[in-house]
């Protein structure tokens, strides 16, 4: 007899290559488990950071679409990091929200207050900011970066009107740099 009785089992060698090829599509397995799993922890992250990028810049444009005339004032927002406006606001019971814009640390901070109301709320819009940087459009003066702009004559009491737009360009701690213009209300379009 040359062959094997069938009744016999399984030799010790068919049980290794067995396990051996077991073993394979475990490690496999696992692997590709791993991968997706690595992947998908940083789709995440990515899409967190995304959602936060977008709504600091939804709530940027809101409060610029609803600027106050002759709001705005950013003197001295290259040493401060300081830009302030007001805006209008239906739900506040005085109708106006005053607004500071102002980049502290590694943060992009929104303090808002509502006219009678006591402290300023502050508000984190995007952490891990390297710097954020203010300019102001007009069309006599141009691109400057100081609200209202050097040479503006004016009394005291007189406010000068807001700009037609407004610039923030950000550049975040992995060196990616976003940029806004908005326009402001009664500038053309």
């Amino acid at each position: 007899m040359t062959g094997r009785d069938p009744a016999a089992g399984v030799t010790l060698v068919e049980v290794l290559v067995a396990l051996s090829i077991f073993a394979l599509i475990g490690v496999a397995g696992f692997s590709m488990l791993d991968q997706v799993l690595r992947t998908e922890r940083q789709t995440e992250g990515r899409l967190e950071e995304l959602a936060a990028l977008q709504r600091a810049m939804f709530l940027i444009r809101q409060d610029f679409d609803a600027a106050r005339p002759a709001s705005l004032s950013a003197e001295n927002v290259a040493q401060t990091g300081a830009l302030s406006l007001r805006r209008s606001a239906p739900e506040a019971p005085l109708g106006q929200i005053a607004l500071v814009y102002r980049h502290q640390e590694d943060l992009l901070v929104r303090a808002l207050s509502i006219d009678g109301l006591a402290e300023p709320v502050n508000q984190t819009l995007l952490d891990q900011v390297q710097s954020a940087r203010w300019r102001f459009y007009d069309r006599d003066t141009g691109w400057t970066d100081r609200w209202p702009p050097v040479g503006w004559i004016g009394t005291g009491a007189d406010r000068p009107p807001n700009p037609q737009a407004v610039e923030l360009t950000i550049v975040l701690a992995n060196g990616q740099a976003l940029r806004r213009v908005a326009l402001l209300p009664g500038a053309p379009g």
